[in-house]
């Protein structure tokens, strides 16, 4: 399974993502389309600013899901291609319990039923519209092979020695 990657130093906290985050959510409509017609288009992932770094607050798809394991009327369910938890809106009967067992604060309640990450079915939107490459698509060993080579190349850098 894939996973969503974040890179707080290469993130500019420009909101890019959140907006294709919605605009990929609009059933085949145009921001333009959706403004026009007083339909909301919530994103399902945030960006909360901060100094020195922007963060995305994102789904993590867990293995174990607190959330899943917290829907009374199992309205999470895991996507069996693509592993993301995604909500089944029909059976979401809004009792907020999804959002209190999230340890990242990545489910929210719009319309009275819980929005969150679905990975846009295995293409994310926000990845593909990251200007900076902060947002990746990877398998969490390509991830942590990534930040090896980082942290040793620090560590070279430190030492005085090139990497």
């Amino acid at each position: 399974m894939k996973v969503l990657a974040f890179d707080a130093v290469r993130c500019m906290g420009c909101h890019s993502c959140e907006l294709a985050c919605a605009a990929a959510h609009l059933d085949g409509l145009s921001l333009m389309e959706a403004v026009l017609a007083g339909k909301r288009a919530p994103a399902r992932l945030w960006v909360h600013p901060g100094r020195p770094f922007a963060v995305v607050i994102t789904c993590r798809h867990c293995l174990r899901a607190p959330c899943m394991e917290a829907c009374a009327p199992q309205a999470l369910k895991r996507d069996p291609q693509t592993g993301a938890v995604v909500v089944e809106e029909s059976l979401c009967i809004g009792c907020r319990d999804c959002v209190l067992a999230c340890p990242f604060g990545a489910i929210r309640m719009e319309a009275g039923k819980a929005v969150k990450c679905d990975l846009c079915g295995g293409d994310p939107a926000c990845v593909r519209h990251c200007p900076t490459g902060a947002l990746r698509f990877v398998s969490p060993e390509e991830e942590g092979l990534r930040k090896q080579r980082r942290t040793i190349k620090t560590f070279l850098a430190k030492a005085g020695r090139k990497p």
